[in-house]
């Protein structure tokens, strides 16, 4: 399908488009990201990247599908970039697909991972409505105008990665927006509270135990009833709005829908909201607020704390497990919600077959191990999911795709119980740290253990988050990464990502759009409709290239090669990869962030007499050219602070 031919078509670029989109094509090199920035890229009209899309189109084969792998293990080899759809919007123009695809040849990423894109509630990100839609919203008008459709349109944005050499990943979560579209839909799949006539207690329910399974089924079964009239009501048969329903239809589907939403709040049906994080068991129904119409609940911890500043009361958890007690963890195994752990497991096959998704970022399994009961993770600590629900959804991800990718959303560098429900990869905590010596040290530990040999058939790495879209959040940072670290630290941490990603043990880098440029705001475009705070910093993007364009120099030798002699001192950090000849030494140093903020200076590092004198190139990153140089039984170099330098030798012969 030529889709980006009829884009193409339909936005009739003129010739000013097609120098521009001449121009970003000669750019490409190789996999190199270009080096305009992310903000000029944006700014560019819609008809210039598709031309560029186009011209890609005709000159060479999209990349085959990742899930069609004998197994998943492309996922270490690869490196991940997040997008947010949304927040691609610039200078009043609305993020889209369209305009998504505008800042992925500026993307070093091989592996895209797209934040939810579905209708919202709330205006946020991570309360979707329904996870087997696409947003109409992220959609361009006129292409829908000229026919091309709202799921034709993410199929093109998937069409331009796979150009680029790209695969794309979805996000599943295991909640929705309170009163979504789903819960509406099929309410069995949901906790909800049932309050009486006055608004102070249950009015079916046991107060203190009001989360069994004949709860869910029977006020699942009142709120269906409303469901169904208030569709007879409308003359529809369902809630879910598809492309090709007329106007009149759309229209009455909404009112179908916010009328079943209003009754059920008036006979006092709620869905049950998610958890807050370090809760257990259920939040229990505390009190109703006359004024604002809704019910308050109580969130507690194991201690009995209070943590309801920190519930994030817009959200339903699927409910995978019935007879959960409020606000206390199980104490015996508690039986299973089929429907709602099949609906789950299955939603991502949706997107893979459909859309030709490859991998799934798995949200709110990070805390997996410590929310379980029992050591065999079959008794749940609260209502996020379990080993058991997760391992079943990625076993349902590779039916008939043996490799599809799973990266768990977990910020630790814990792999093993991750890697035997079926995981390629966890998060890492680096985006939560400073590049210093403790972090550096774990990181060596952690290159340590993944380059050892091991029983398990599954190999499994720890991504190095360079950035996380949360990282804004008040309970991590506070602010973006980038505007807490500034652009030296943040190269930096790029910098060493890039270096520590050798051999087996190598950890895939992770980075956020924006990353490139120095934009920020993807935290607070995930709680608004928003784009982000664009920075066009172009010196900073052309230092991002040339970082990559010297670690694309250096990989073949690095993916075979392994880290030998290392030091770290509180200042500075040195480690040396060489491969099983001694053909070639790659030497980096990197100076750490300390307190005191001084430069290193002058540094001697010693080396094996054996490799004799040697000669290469030293880069001074972001400099991908370098200068010569030359050694003998040590390297000899200064270091200035936040500094970093990779030094490429070979044995010298006159």
């Amino acid at each position: 399908m030529a889709i980006w031919s009829d884009i193409e078509r339909a936005l009739s670029p003129d010739d000013d488009d097609r120098a521009f989109a001449r121009r970003i094509a000669g750019e490409l090199d190789g996999g190199i990201p270009v080096p305009t920035t992310q903000t000029a890229l944006l700014r560019a009209s819609d008809a210039a990247i598709a031309a560029f899309f186009a011209q890609l189109e005709r000159s060479r084969s999209p990349m085959a599908r990742r899930a069609m792998e004998a197994d998943s293990s492309w996922m270490l080899r690869a490196d991940f970039g997040w997008v947010n759809v949304r927040a691609c919007a610039i200078d009043d123009r609305p993020g889209t697909f369209l305009r998504a695809a505008k800042v992925l040849p500026s993307m070093t990423a091989s592996a895209i991972l797209l934040a939810p894109f579905h209708p919202v509630q709330f205006d946020l990100t991570y309360a979707p409505e329904t996870m087997t839609i696409v947003d109409p919203a992220l959609t361009d008008p006129t292409l829908t105008a000229a026919g091309i459709s709202q799921a034709n349109q993410l199929r093109a944005f998937v069409a331009a990665c796979r150009l680029l050499g790209k695969c794309v990943g979805y996000e599943l979560l295991p909640y929705v927006s309170q009163f979504s579209r789903i819960a509406m839909e099929r309410p069995s799949l949901f906790r909800w509270v049932a309050l009486d006539e006055s608004r102070t207690s249950l009015a079916y329910a046991d107060p203190d135990f009001p989360y069994r399974a004949e709860d869910r089924l029977r006020d699942a079964e009142f709120v269906a009833d409303i469901a169904s009239a208030a569709k007879e009501d409308y003359g529809v048969v369902s809630f879910r709005k598809h492309e090709d329903d007329s106007p009149e239809t759309s229209l009455a589907k909404d009112k179908a829908y916010y009328s079943a939403i209003r009754l059920c709040i008036d006979q006092g049906l709620w869905p049950v909201p998610a958890h807050a994080r370090h809760g257990v068991g259920i939040p229990s129904f505390l009190r109703y607020d006359g004024g604002g119409d809704f019910p308050v609940f109580a969130y507690r911890d194991a201690d009995g704390l209070d943590l309801g500043e920190d519930a994030y009361g817009v959200v339903a958890p699927f409910a995978f497990y019935d007879d959960m007690p409020p606000n206390i963890p199980p104490t015996r195994l508690v039986p299973r919600n089929d429907d709602a752990i099949d609906y789950y497991a299955h939603v991502f096959s949706y997107w893979r077959d459909e859309f030709g998704f490859d991998f799934v970022r798995y949200n709110a399994v990070d805390r997996i191990v410590e929310e379980s009961v029992d050591d065999a993770g079959l008794i749940p600590m609260s209502d996020r999911p379990t080993r058991e629900v997760v391992g079943e959804a990625i076993s349902a991800s590779r039916e008939r795709a043996s490799g599809v990718g799973a990266i768990a959303a977990r910020k630790s560098a814990d792999v093993d119980v991750y890697a035997g429900m079926g995981f390629d990869l966890t998060m890492g905590s680096e985006s939560l740290r400073r590049i210093d010596a403790p972090l550096i040290e774990e990181a060596f530990a952690l290159y340590d253990a993944l380059s050892r040999p091991v029983a398990s058939s599954r190999p499994v790495s720890v991504c190095f988050a360079v950035d996380v879209p949360e990282s804004g959040a008040p309970r991590l940072w506070g602010a973006p990464l980038t505007r807490v670290m500034g652009p030296e630290r943040m190269r930096l941490r790029h910098g060493v990502a890039r270096m520590l990603a050798v051999g087996r043990g190598r950890r895939p880098l992770f980075e956020t759009m924006g990353f490139q440029d120095c934009s920020t705001g993807l935290y607070e475009a995930g709680l608004s409709i928003k784009g982000l705070d664009w920075a066009d910093d172009a010196i900073f993007a052309s230092g991002y290239v040339a970082v990559e364009r010297l670690y694309a120099r250096l990989r073949p030798f690095l993916d075979s090669a392994f880290i030998a002699e290392r030091y770290v001192k509180p200042g500075y950090a040195w480690w040396q990869i060489r491969g099983e000849s001694r053909a070639r030494l790659v030497i980096v140093v990197a100076s750490l962030e300390t307190e005191s903020g001084a430069a290193p200076g002058h540094l001697s590092i010693p080396l094996d007499a054996a490799w004799g004198d040697t000669e290469g190139r030293m880069y001074t990153l972001p400099d991908a050219v370098g200068t010569g140089i030359s050694a003998g039984r040590s390297l000899e170099l200064d270091l200035g602070f936040l500094e970093m330098v990779v030094v490429d030798l070979s044995p010298a012969f006159f």
